[in-house]
């Protein structure tokens, strides 16, 4: 698969030879999957260079071979040396170099020994569309994720702290196979809900409580992403009816989901379920995102994105509604675009429920 990744690298339009600097970039590539490299590759000849200190020539080497990527090791002494080694790899050539992919100090730097042309490398739309390789990874990716969370949902969370909740979902997801997590696992119960992007703590859960668990699993490099928000005994009325709006929404954003369909139009049906309730206001951020090699890759499904969905991409649909004092609902699934209906890859219930009180022992 990376050589036809190459072919599909020297087919863009710009400079006859490129800079990767991002290690999913490099990963995707050539196959390494150390997080310390630089690579350079010949649109021309197809082939490249891939720069690595001491510390992973042996792995590169055996990694960029299984993969059939046509890329070279050039070793250096320390990851200090890297830099003087790509100026004279690329000597003479005009090299493409990606602003947001590095530091605005390096690029000064480059420009001040390279004849750099600053370009967008391209690779965020070649990687989009994902092959059946990358597809099986993510899947594995969900099933560990789904497998983690029933686990943990089964034995009940009443009575527990989020991060106590957080470490074992974590705990489970790599039993059960995963490389590591696919980010921060969130764990956000009662007002701690309204904060998307709240960092577990010693809050404990309670009864009447919402949870909104965000998690993923990583593997093979690829990962998951999928939010379930739980109800913890009864729900009062406000809660109850912020998670029916959401579950309503983020149907409607699953139901839009197809290729040709441009992103946003992802958006406007999740957005829309809100306006109709009256809380069109509180939808406060995008609809989803990409995932893949990285946990936020292209597209955005936000208002402003006019990018078409195209077949075999892996997309987020996740809606969340939030308020300050009461708490916040999420729900979120991983699906593969197609010519139809995506294909949900999280399986996981999206009424979940726990008792009300602590489990005994």
């Amino acid at each position: 698969m990376t050589l036809e990744r190459a072919v599909s690298v020297a087919g863009l339009d710009g400079a006859p030879t490129v800079l990767l600097a991002r290690p999913d970039d490099i990963r995707w590539l050539t196959g390494f999957t150390g997080g310390t490299a630089t690579a350079l590759f010949d649109r021309e000849t197809r082939s490249g260079t891939l720069i690595v200190d001491g510390r992973y020539a042996g792995r590169a080497r055996d990694e960029v071979a299984a993969s059939g990527s046509p890329f070279e090791i050039c070793e250096v002494r320390a990851a200090s040396g890297a830099e003087d080694a790509l100026v004279a790899l690329a000597a003479g050539r005009a090299v493409g170099v990606d602003p947001s992919h590095v530091t605005a100090e390096r690029m000064s730097g480059l420009e001040s020994r390279l004849c750099v042309v600053r370009e967008a490398s391209g690779l965020d739309e070649l990687r989009r569309v994902k092959d059946p390789v990358e597809l099986a990874s993510i899947r594995d990716a969900c099933r560990i994720a789904d497998a983690a969370l029933s686990a943990v949902v089964a034995d009940g969370l009443a009575g527990r702290s989020e991060r106590a909740v957080r470490n074992r979902l974590e705990w489970e997801m790599r039993e059960r196979g995963a490389d590591d997590v696919a980010f921060a696992t969130i764990v956000a119960t009662g007002p701690n809900g309204a904060r998307p992007h709240h960092e577990p703590g010693d809050d404990v859960i309670e009864s009447g409580h919402t949870v909104v668990v965000d998690m993923g699993a990583r593997v093979r490099g690829y990962r998951s992403d999928m939010t379930r928000t739980i109800a913890v005994g009864n729900l009062g009325r406000a809660l109850a009816a912020m998670l029916e709006i959401v579950r309503e929404a983020q149907e409607a954003g699953l139901a839009a989901v197809r290729a040709g369909t441009e992103a946003r139009a992802v958006d406007a049906a999740a957005r829309s379920v809100f306006a109709a309730a009256g809380v069109g206001h509180e939808y406060l951020h995008g609809t989803g995102h990409g995932v893949g090699l990285a946990i936020h890759e292209f597209p955005i499904l936000g208002p402003s994105c006019g990018t078409r969905l195209l077949a075999g991409e892996v997309v987020t649909v996740e809606p969340g509604l939030y308020r300050e004092g009461v708490g916040g609902v999420r729900i979120e699934d991983l699906v593969v675009v197609t010519g139809s209906d995506p294909v949900i890859l999280t399986s996981s219930a999206k009424d979940l429920s726990c008792p009300p009180s602590a489990p005994t022992t």
